[in-house]
């Protein structure tokens, strides 16, 4: 194989739903930094390689770090390739030949490798997959990735929202396909010849930067009026399924909320994605939790666990129009890791969904069936020390007890513990003050550490709320900032909801408020910790300032005269 100038990138990881692409400008491929591949792959346990200098710094970080979460969890080398140029080579080929140079898969249980190729100056995308896999992503999914997925954010010269959407069809396939009985980590290999794919698959091509240059699509009148705001939540959450199946992408039709229609307009999608999110619902049981203007169409409680929490939850609002779906708010508070999803942030009005489940780290779990409480969260499993790298949550007994991030998790009581949300079950067994031997391994040797079991915590237990008569209340609902916010300003606390006659809303906090600066913060980065720490400074009549970005222009500080909670009252 002739060697070529190529930009490598090795995909691989767990996609938050919030994730909003950085724009870069189209740059003469010329003007861009480019060394020659080495013959063999820099490092195993390293996943971008980005010999042209295309991407930003925090992007390859990321990629690197979700991919060792994505071989981890299923046993896959996912590999991509954006090229300047092939210099006259065939993109089918020398896929080929870098993935069997690369031996791309060698690390796995047999030949588990992804390789995708993209050459700029042929517009070209080439996705490469191991013999092992090929039954799981077959030339008709790969070909509709390229197209309905890649290709197009290619076109719309979006690299970061390109590369994490496929990362996260891929994930969402991979446990699909888990759930009907391919467990990619049981392949093993069946081919003896020394490659590592057959070189098949599609091939597309693409213009990079192309869709900026042409009109948004224009919606019919009737059509207008078809996906406007609905009388009922339910009705809505049909309505946004069939957005979906249809490949509408005009999000200005009244079925979003104002709120979720200036969130699109710096977010872009792909007919690959709608299509995957409409297929997913297909099927599915859903119920509706409704309080007062706020409902959220979920899973219902029949549900297993381990499909429910892989099931996304929606946000809907009522406003003067009727009932709209608010994704600013979900992608403010939801975050997609591998197939289930977690929450960015608890301080949005949605919450009251959840007061049945299990509090763990940006998780939830029916509390049905719990009887005590350990508090691990764990979802990778390390093969090389034979258990699960754990994170004890905040305040919890095994925090409390000694148990550290990053300990390898060996078992609970003498029980091993092979399956994630094993302890999760476990607890039906246990009660308050009872207390577990939970083993870990750290740094390579084994430690028995004894834990107190507490009572279950709901997600409703912790900040913000259980909220008691006469403490301090402002009257903001709060998510997290997204990308290209954060370029602007170091943030992370972006402003959902107002309420009404609140302290907030008198002393002139609006939506979509950014909040950098909060009295007492540790740091730049402000986030819900401070804003509860505040609350728990002050009482109600102190006044507090504010630092907030609105309309990512103006720069405003804001006082507060911090008021007192009653019941029924909104907000935090």
């Amino acid at each position: 194989m002739r060697k070529k100038l190529i930009l490598v990138i090795l995909f691989t990881g767990l996609i938050p739903v919030a994730s909003v692409a950085y724009l870069f400008s189209i740059e003469p491929l010329e003007d861009k930094i480019t060394q020659k591949i080495p013959n063999e792959r820099p490092g195993e346990k390293q996943y971008c390689f980005d010999f042209a200098g295309a991407l930003p710094f925090e992007l390859v970080n990321r990629i690197n770090r979700e991919g060792a979460g994505l071989r981890n969890a299923f046993d896959i080398d996912f590999v991509v390739v954006i090229v300047p140029s092939l210099q006259g080579d065939d993109v089918v080929a020398y896929s080929a030949d870098l993935f069997s140079d690369w031996k791309i898969g060698k690390s796995t249980q047999g030949k588990k490798g992804i390789l995708i190729l993209i050459s700029m100056a042929d517009e070209r995308i080439k996705i490469e997959v191991g013999y092992d896999l090929e039954h799981i992503y077959t030339d008709l999914y790969i070909g509709q990735v390229e197209r309905e997925m890649l290709g197009e954010f290619l076109e719309q010269a979006d690299w970061e929202r390109g590369f994490l959407a496929t990362m996260e069809n891929f994930v969402e396939r991979t446990y699909r396909m888990y759930k009907k009985g391919d467990d990619t980590r049981e392949v093993f290999e069946r081919i003896e010849e020394d490659y590592y794919s057959g070189g098949a698959g599609a091939t597309t091509r693409f213009d990079f930067g192309g869709a900026l240059k042409k009109p948004l699509p224009q919606t019919s009148q009737e059509l207008k009026e078809y996906f406007g705001a609905q009388p009922t939540p339910q009705q809505a959450h049909q309505r946004y399924m069939e957005f979906n199946a249809r490949n509408m992408s005009d999000y200005t039709v009244d079925l979003f909320s104002e709120d979720s229609q200036i969130f699109f307009s710096h977010w872009r999608t792909s007919s690959g994605q709608r299509r995957s999110e409409a297929q997913a619902e297909d099927g599915l049981a859903r119920t509706v939790k409704q309080k007062g203007r706020f409902a959220v169409v979920m899973s219902g409680s029949e549900t297993s666990i381990n499909d429910f929490i892989c099931q996304c939850p929606y946000f809907f609002v009522r406003t003067g129009k009727g009932w709209q779906i608010d994704i600013n708010a979900m992608g403010r508070s939801l975050i997609m890791g591998g197939p289930t999803w977690h929450f960015l942030s608890m301080g949005h009005p949605y919450m009251f969904a959840f007061e049945d489940y299990v509090i763990k780290t940006n998780r939830y779990y029916p509390l049905d069936g719990q009887k005590a409480f350990l508090g691990l969260t764990y979802s990778l499993w390390d093969k090389g020390q034979g258990g699960f790298k754990i994170t004890p949550e905040w305040n919890s007994p095994a925090k409390k007890a000694g148990i550290k991030d990053k300990d390898i998790l060996i078992s609970i009581d003498g029980i091993k513990i092979t399956e994630p949300y094993q302890d999760w079950e476990m607890m039906g067994n246990y009660n308050p003050g009872d207390v577990v031997e939970v083993a870990v391994k750290r740094n390579g040797k084994k430690k028995k550490i004894r834990v107190k079991l507490e009572e279950p915590r709901s997600y409703t237990d912790q900040f913000p709320y259980k909220r008691r008569e006469g403490e301090s209340w402002i009257g903001l609902y709060l998510g997290y900032s997204q990308p290209y916010e954060r370029k602007i300003e170091d943030v992370q606390l972006s402003v959902l909801y107002v309420v009404e006659n609140s302290p907030a809303e008198k002393a002139g906090f609006k939506a979509r408020d950014l909040i950098y600066y909060v009295p007492g913060s540790r740091d730049r980065h402000v986030g819900i910790f401070d804003y509860n720490q505040l609350l728990k400074r002050h009482k109600p009549s102190d006044r507090v300032k504010f630092k907030v970005l609105r309309d990512l222009k103006e720069r405003k500080k804001i006082i507060v005269e911090i008021g007192s909670y009653s019941q029924d009252k909104e907000g935090f």
